[in-house]
């Protein structure tokens, strides 16, 4: 795993620094429980991209960043015992040509993948803010769970450990828990020894959460009861989705496509579970960045309004007052 997991940063990093898009910034050397470390920044746009192989053979990565043009990149001869992706907010486009496969990648999907992929070839566009966290798991890292307790895996993972065939394919149902542990690893800082094991934990955690076989099958509910549930998963997917990608929210159609809702189910569910509209709810979500850049980052009225997606500032100040109680200018003011 080590020399597989070494050539994926190979790749990653070639393609990342040729346009120019990154720069590398080199952590220090001998940090403790760590085989390699790399760390690229965003040149041309804001954020970063970061992949740690700890000494057990795990190859954990995050990103968290927006381009400030688009790009797009091929890697060669892509190979994992098994992998998983989490997109917690943007998307791009992905193209396995030896799979057949052509698939927007987006917020709040996991992907799994395992075997010999061959080329890849993905493109992701300008001014979109993109998020999400990566695991790659060697043979030996897994091989005691799988002898120890087939049965007690996800189907679906257990059929990516088992299959000859290189496989790519999404993972349905992605839960509440597997998000908030992506989240969280998006938030730990790694330059410290305390930071690195708390990533590597949040890592193994998102490999149990994967592996372990879902609790929304419970045999003891009742077929109402069974739908009521996956419906509350729906909409609580919904939120997650909005609040991952409050700077260019979906489409009500494209919401409710993404969650496996029609769009009637989608409106009346998520007004009656939190009170309030899809639409208002997106637009809470935009105030509440704005205020952040406001007060936090000492940003004026006009550049908040314009950051978050309001081009009118009378309209911004009105939704802001009825939001908040106050004007935006009363914050400048007090900052």
């Amino acid at each position: 795993m080590e020399n597989t997991a070494t050539s994926i940063l190979d790749q990653y990093r070639a393609s990342l620094l040729e346009d120019a898009l990154f720069r590398s910034e080199g952590p220090p050397d001998g940090q403790a429980g760590l085989q390699r470390h790399m760390l690229l920044k965003v040149v041309d746009g804001k954020g970063y991209m970061e992949h740690l192989l700890f000494s057990n053979g795990l190859l954990a990565g995050r990103g968290d960043y927006r381009l400030g043009r688009g790009h797009s990149a091929t890697y060669r001869g892509m190979e994992t015992f098994f992998g998983a992706s989490l997109m917690l907010g943007g998307s791009f486009d992905l193209e396995v040509p030896d799979l057949d496969f052509h698939e927007r990648i987006s917020g709040s999907q996991t992907w799994i993948r395992s075997g010999h992929i061959g080329s890849l070839r993905y493109a992701q566009p300008a001014d979109q803010h993109c998020c999400g966290v990566s695991i790659d798991v060697p043979a030996a890292l897994l091989e005691g769970w799988r002898e120890e307790a087939p049965k007690a895996l996800n189907p679906g993972i257990r059929a990516a450990l088992t299959h000859s065939a290189p496989l790519l394919r999404p993972l349905p149902g992605t839960h509440r828990a597997l998000r908030a542990i992506g989240r969280r690893m998006l938030q730990v800082n790694t330059s410290s020894l305390c930071g690195r094991l708390q990533f590597e934990s949040l890592a193994l955690d998102m490999l149990a959460a994967l592996l372990r076989v879902e609790d929304g099958a419970s045999a003891d509910l009742t077929p109402a009861e069974r739908r009521e549930r996956r419906l509350r998963v729906a909409l609580d997917e919904a939120r997650d989705i909005l609040d991952a990608e409050w700077a260019s929210p979906p489409t009500i159609t494209e919401l409710g496509r993404r969650v496996g809702l029609n769009e009637c189910y989608l409106k009346a569910g998520f007004r009656d579970r939190f009170g309030t509209t899809i639409g208002a709810y997106s637009r809470q979500r935009r105030l509440e960045q704005a205020r952040r850049l406001i007060e936090r980052e000492g940003h004026g009225v006009q550049e908040a309004a314009f950051a978050v997606g309001f081009t009118n500032l009378g309209w911004f100040a009105s939704n802001f007052r009825s939001q908040f109680g106050c004007l935006p200018s009363h914050l400048v003011r007090s900052a």
